[in-house]
C-alpha cells in the first residue's frame, strides 16, 4: 500500500502540474495580481484586488524530454513500450520537472501613498525526477555486454515529490521615482513528500572475464513522510490536510528599478526556505556499499523474488529509522530588461533559472507587450525552456467592470499531447475594484500619463487637461488649440494711478518747453 501511495503523490505532481517557468505570463508585467507572486515588487493597477478559490487560479505545467510518443507504440489493437525510441531522445543530463498550483485566495490592497499590502494562499504539488541517459541505457537497452570492462558512473541522479500549502504576507512598496522593491514571507504546512538526495553516486562495472557485476553506491537514501496517511493506513487524512506538524518557512524578494523613461530591469528570487517533516516518517538508508554480483542458479529459480533477495537484495547494506528530516524548495530565479517603445509598447528580454538538488535549469525569452486601452493588454514570445527547442507562447489579461479574466500558453507551436514533451497553461479570474491614477513609476513597469506634470508625455497643455492624439517619439501630438485671449488683471485704481502718473510727466515736459 506504501508503493500505491508514493505512486499517487509523483504521478500527481508529474500530470497535475504547474508551470515552471511562464516567460509569456511573466511579460504581462504588472497586469495580473499573479504577476506579484512571480515578482513581489509588482504593483498591479487598481485598489482592492479579490481572488475566490480555484477560479482565480489554476496552473499546469510539465517539461519532459520524451514525449508519450517516444515512449509507446501502437501496434494492431496493442500499446507497447518502445525503450529505443524513448532512449534515442535523451541528452547526457535529463529530466522530468513540474510544479502545481492552485489559488485558495488571495486578497491585496493598494494605500494611498502606493505600497500594496496582499494576503495569499495557494496549494502546490511538486515534481522533479533527475537522470542520466547512461543509467537508462544501462538498465533497459545495451545491457551490461555493451559495457563489459567498462565503469558506468551514475551521478546527478535525484527524486522529490511533495504536497504543501502556503500562506503569504507581502508587501509591495515604490521607495523613489524609480526603485519599487517587494518582499512576501510565507508560512508553509507539508502533507506528503517523497525524495532522494541529489548527491547520490555509483559505480557500475561488468567483468567481462568473470562475468561478474561489480557495483558500488554513496549517499543512497530514500526519504517518505505522510504516505501511510495518504494511504489511510494510519492517522487521518482529513485532520492531517487542515493542521499537522510539518512546518516551514520560506521568503520571495523582487525589485523593480527604472533605469530612465526608455528602459527598467526587474527581477525577483522566490521559494528561499524550507519544510521541516516530522509526520509520519519513513527512512531507508542504503549505507555505503560495494559488492560483487555473480548471477543466480538456475537450479533455484522456482522462487524467483526469494532467489533475487538471496543473491543480489542482501548484498545491499540498508537500514530503516524514523528521524525527522528538512527538505529545501527549488529556488527560483528570474530577471527581465524591459524597452518601453511607447507607453502602450514594450519589448521584454528574460533570463529564468531554477535549482533543483544541486543543478541548475535554464530558460530564455524574449517578446512584446501591447496595450490596448485600459481593458486589454497582450503579449507574444519567443521561450527556450529547459532541454526544449525554441517554441512560442502567448498571454492576454481582459477586464470588464471589476472583472477580469488572464491566460498565458507556452510552447503553443504545432502543440499535440501525445507529441508534446513540455507544455505551459494557467487561467483565472479575478475582481479588481477601483483605479488609482498615479506616476508610472509607482507599478514600476509601464511609461503612462504622469499627473499634474507639464510637459512631453502628459495630459496637460497649458494647465489644462487635453486629449493625445498619439505621440511621435518625444513629441504630443494633441488637437489644435484655439487662441486664448489675455485676460487684464487690472483694478480701476491702478488704473488712476497710471492716469496720474502719465499726468505728471506731460506737465514736466510742457515746463521744459518753457
Amino acid at each position: 500500500m506504501r508503493k500505491f501511495a508514493t505512486t499517487i503523490l509523483i504521478l500527481t505532481s508529474l500530470f497535475c502540474a504547474k508551470a515552471q517557468t511562464s516567460i509569456s505570463f511573466q511579460h504581462l508585467g504588472n497586469a495580473t495580481f499573479q504577476n506579484n507572486l512571480i515578482n513581489p515588487s509588482l504593483i498591479p493597477e487598481g485598489k482592492l484586488f479579490i481572488g475566490l478559490p480555484v477560479i482565480s487560479g489554476v496552473h499546469a505545467n510539465v517539461n519532459s524530454k520524451v514525449s508519450y510518443n517516444d515512449v509507446f507504440t501502437k501496434e494492431s489493437d496493442r500499446t507497447l513500450v518502445d525503450i529505443s525510441k524513448m532512449v534515442g531522445e535523451l541528452q547526457k543530463q535529463n529530466m522530468l520537472s513540474t510544479k502545481a498550483s492552485v489559488n485558495l485566495l488571495h486578497v491585496g490592497y493598494r494605500l494611498k501613498a502606493g505600497p500594496l499590502l496582499s494576503f495569499t494562499a495557494n496549494e502546490r504539488i511538486e515534481g522533479d525526477f533527475l537522470y542520466p541517459k547512461q543509467m537508462v541505457e544501462y538498465v533497459f537497452t545495451r545491457g551490461n555486454h555493451e559495457f563489459l570492462n567498462e565503469d558506468v558512473k551514475v551521478s546527478k541522479l535525484g527524486l522529490r515529490a511533495s504536497h504543501f500549502r502556503e500562506f503569504g504576507l507581502g508587501l509591495a512598496a515604490p521607495v523613489n521615482d524609480q526603485l519599487t522593491v517587494g518582499i512576501r514571507a510565507k508560512y508553509l504546512i507539508g502533507f506528503a513528500n517523497v525524495s532522494v538526495p541529489g548527491n547520490v553516486k555509483a559505480t557500475l562495472r561488468s567483468n567481462g572475464e568473470a562475468f561478474q557485476l561489480e557495483s558500488s553506491w554513496e549517499n543512497v537514501m530514500y526519504r517518505t513522510s505522510g504516505l501511510d496517511i495518504y494511504d489511510e493506513t494510519e492517522g487521518d487524512l482529513g485532520s492531517h490536510l487542515l493542521m499537522n506538524s510539518n512546518k516551514g518557512f520560506a521568503i520571495d524578494i523582487g525589485g523593480t528599478y527604472k533605469l530612465n523613461r526608455y528602459y527598467t530591469i526587474t527581477g525577483s528570487i522566490v521559494d528561499i526556505g524550507f519544510i521541516n517533516w516530522k509526520e509520519n516518517i519513513r527512512n531507508e538508508v542504503l549505507g555505503d556499499t560495494s559488492f560483487v554480483y555473480n548471477g543466480v542458479d538456475l537450479a533455484e529459480i522456482g522462487n524467483i523474488q526469494q532467489t533475487l533477495e538471496d543473491s543480489l537484495f542482501d548484498k545491499f547494506n540498508t537500514s530503516e529509522n524514523f528521524d525527522p528530516y528538512r527538505s529545501w524548495l527549488p529556488v527560483t530565479v528570474q530577471g527581465s530588461w524591459i524597452y518601453h517603445y511607447s507607453p502602450q509598447t514594450d519589448f521584454y528580454v528574460t533570463a529564468a533559472s531554477r535549482l533543483i538538488q544541486r543543478q541548475i535549469k535554464m530558460a530564455y525569452g524574449a517578446g512584446v507587450t501591447q496595450k490596448f486601452g485600459r481593458a486589454f493588454t497582450g503579449s507574444l514570445s519567443v521561450t527556450k525552456l529547459p532541454q526544449q527547442f525554441f517554441n512560442v507562447g502567448a498571454a492576454f489579461t481582459a477586464k470588464g467592470g471589476p472583472v477580469q479574466l488572464y491566460m498565458a500558453v507556452d510552447q503553443i507551436i504545432n502543440f499535440n499531447v501525445p507529441e508534446s514533451q513540455a507544455f505551459d497553461f494557467r487561467f483565472g479570474m479575478n475582481f479588481v475594484i477601483g483605479q488609482r491614477q498615479e506616476k508610472s513609476e509607482a507599478s514600476g513597469l509601464s511609461r503612462g500619463p504622469i499627473q499634474g506634470a507639464k510637459g512631453i508625455d502628459t495630459n496637460v497643455f497649458l494647465g489644462k487637461s487635453v486629449k493625445t492624439k498619439k505621440r511621435d517619439g518625444i513629441y504630443s501630438i494633441i488637437k489644435k488649440q484655439k487662441r486664448r485671449e489675455l485676460k487684464s488683471k487690472r483694478t480701476k485704481k491702478d488704473n488712476d494711478v497710471q492716469k496720474k502718473s502719465l499726468n505728471g510727466r506731460t506737465g514736466q515736459k510742457n515746463t521744459d518747453n518753457e
